[in-house]
C-alpha cells in the first residue's frame, strides 16, 4: 500500500514539474499551422484591392540577393556554429533578449542517400531563467522530438523529450528548432519575397556599409505602407556582410496602430562569430556528450 501511494506521489509531482517548469498554453495546437512562416500581430483590419506589381519589380536585386546566399550556404556551408542573439514577440508579447551558442548541421545527401542530418544544439546564456537551458535536436531521430535541460534557477537538470512544433516548445520560440538556423531563414524569406512579388505596394532600400557589430554590410530595407492580407510586416531590414553572402543580422516590424508611434518589432535575430565549416563530429548531436548536461537515457 505504502509503495503504491509513493507511486501515485512521484507522477503527481513529476506532471507539477513539468507544468511549472514548461507552463501550458491555453489554445489548441491545432489551430497553428504546420509550417509556420512567420506570425504577425493580429491587431487591425487589413485593406483589399492590393495594387499591381510595378515593372521591374523594386524586389527584384533583394531576391537576387536572397538566391546568391541561398546556393552558397546549400553547396558550400556543411555546418556552422555562432552566437544567436534573439528577441521576438509571442502571443502580443515583447519578451526579453535570449542569448545563446549555437551548433549546427545542415542536410546534406549523396547519391540520395542522407550522409548528415539536419541538426541542431543551443545552449543558453541569458537571461537568467534560461542560463544553461540545452536544447538538442536531430532530423529523423527520436521520434523527432527534441531533447531540452530545463537550465535556469530552479529545476534546472529537468531534461524531457518535446515535440519542436508542440504548445510547450512555442511557448519559448515563434518557430520550432526544426526550422531555425540561417539556411532556413533566408528560405522563408524568399518565400516571402516571392509571394511579395504579386504586388505592389513595396519600397525598397539598400544602404552600404552599415556595421553590426564591426562589420560592414549591406542593409536591405523592405518596407509595405499598408496593412493588407497579403503581406506578413509593415518593415523588414537585412542585414549582409560585403565579404560574404551569409546574413548577419534579421529584423521584422508590424504596422503601428494608434495606440504607438513606432513600428512594434516582431522579431529580430543577430549571428555573431559564425564560424562555417567548423567540421563538428557526429558525437557533438549526441545527448551523451561529454560537454552536454542532459540526464542520460
Amino acid at each position: 500500500m505504502s509503495a503504491m501511494v509513493h507511486q501515485s506521489g512521484v507522477r503527481i509531482l513529476l506532471t507539477m514539474c513539468f507544468l511549472f517548469v514548461f507552463g501550458h498554453r491555453a489554445h489548441s495546437q491545432t489551430s497553428e499551422p504546420s509550417t509556420v512562416t512567420t506570425k504577425r500581430i493580429e491587431s487591425l483590419p487589413r485593406l483589399a484591392d492590393v495594387p499591381p506589381p510595378p515593372q521591374p519589380h523594386p524586389l527584384l536585386p533583394v531576391m537576387h540577393l536572397a538566391h546568391e546566399s541561398l546556393l552558397f550556404l546549400k553547396t558550400g556551408v556543411r555546418d556552422y556554429s555562432c552566437r544567436i542573439v534573439k528577441q521576438e514577440r509571442i502571443d502580443g508579447k515583447l519578451k526579453p533578449m535570449e542569448f545563446m551558442d549555437a551548433k549546427v548541421r545542415h542536410q546534406i545527401l549523396h547519391n540520395g542517400q542522407i550522409v548528415q542530418r539536419a541538426s541542431l544544439y543551443l545552449h543558453f546564456l541569458g537571461p537568467e531563467d534560461l542560463v544553461d537551458r540545452e536544447i538538442l535536436w536531430v532530423k529523423g531521430k527520436n521520434n523527432g522530438r527534441m531533447v531540452v535541460r530545463r537550465g535556469g534557477t530552479r529545476f534546472e537538470y529537468l531534461t524531457l523529450d518535446l515535440d519542436p512544433s508542440g504548445d510547450t516548445a512555442l511557448q519559448y520560440s515563434r518557430y520550432p528548432v526544426s526550422e531555425s538556423g540561417i539556411l532556413n531563414m533566408v528560405t522563408k524569406l524568399i518565400d516571402v519575397g516571392t509571394s511579395d512579388l504579386q504586388y505592389g505596394e513595396c519600397n525598397v532600400q539598400i544602404f552600404e556599409n552599415v556595421k553590426v557589430d564591426g562589420r560592414l554590410c549591406k542593409c536591405v530595407q523592405v518596407i509595405h505602407p499598408h496593412r493588407r492580407d497579403v503581406f506578413l510586416f509593415h518593415i523588414v531590414r537585412i542585414f549582409i556582410p560585403n565579404d560574404s553572402p551569409v546574413p548577419v543580422r534579421y529584423e521584422a516590424y508590424d504596422w503601428p496602430d494608434k495606440h504607438t508611434a513606432a513600428p512594434p518589432l516582431i522579431e529580430q535575430y543577430t549571428f555573431q562569430n559564425i564560424q562555417l565549416n567548423a567540421g563538428f563530429s557526429d558525437a557533438e548531436f549526441t545527448r551523451n556528450y561529454r560537454d552536454y548536461k542532459f540526464r542520460h537515457k
